[in-house]
């Protein structure tokens, strides 16, 4: 209850005594005056501690949400993919790329995890092999411009491999052109299918 309405009320009572037992209050009047002051006071009192409390506790509301403001201004300042974007424009444009390929690639990938390290041994936003990375002249894998060049050339040459052919370009991307060219088309590996059909999934969304 407000203090206010804890105020209105008790004139309200008042009031009540003053007009309903006119000469009872006057016959005890100082009596009955010292315990209505007191009983006022307390209840008073007593609603000025639970309005202190609400306001403690609405204060610290209020500093835990000004710190969760802070904590969330402070992760822009967190690299965000605008420089991987960056990246990947400027690679399709090099390598005359759809560069929504490109990003559907990191996406599946490494999901633009810079780092990124497979159990097999690819490394990088664009999960390049050693051997592979070396032979695109990738010194540095994990390397943001280095990775994205070195897998946007090679998915160039994928589909320079295969007339443009997304699908199998993106199957020797992932199980190499030797296995195409084997099986004439997209291999029979559960992973390497898998792996077409996702990275087709988010290219044509």
């Amino acid at each position: 209850m407000e203090i206010r309405e804890l105020q209105q009320m008790m004139q309200y009572q008042a009031m009540s005594i003053l007009t309903s037992n006119s000469n009872a209050f006057s016959n005890h009047s100082p009596m009955i005056d010292l315990a209505f002051k007191q009983m006022l006071q307390n209840q008073l009192d007593q609603v000025s501690q639970l309005q202190a409390g609400t306001d403690l506790r609405q204060k610290s509301n209020t500093n835990k949400n000004t710190a969760t403001s802070a904590a969330t201004t402070n992760t822009s300042l967190i690299p965000t993919n605008t420089s991987i974007d960056h990246l990947i424009e400027k690679a399709a444009g090099t390598y005359n790329l759809d560069k929504k390929l490109i990003y559907s690639v990191i996406k599946n990938e490494s999901n633009f995890n810079p780092s990124a390290r497979s159990s097999a041994g690819a490394q990088g936003l664009m999960q390049l092999m050693p051997t592979t990375a070396k032979g695109l002249g990738v010194t540095n894998p994990f390397d943001a411009e280095q990775n994205i060049n070195g897998g946007a050339k090679y998915l160039s040459q994928m589909l320079g491999r295969y007339n443009g052919n997304v699908e199998l370009a993106l199957a020797a991307y992932n199980a190499g052109p030797g296995n195409v060219d084997k099986y004439q088309g997209i291999p029979p590996f559960t992973e390497t299918r898998n792996y077409v059909n996702k990275v087709m999934g988010t290219y044509l969304a």
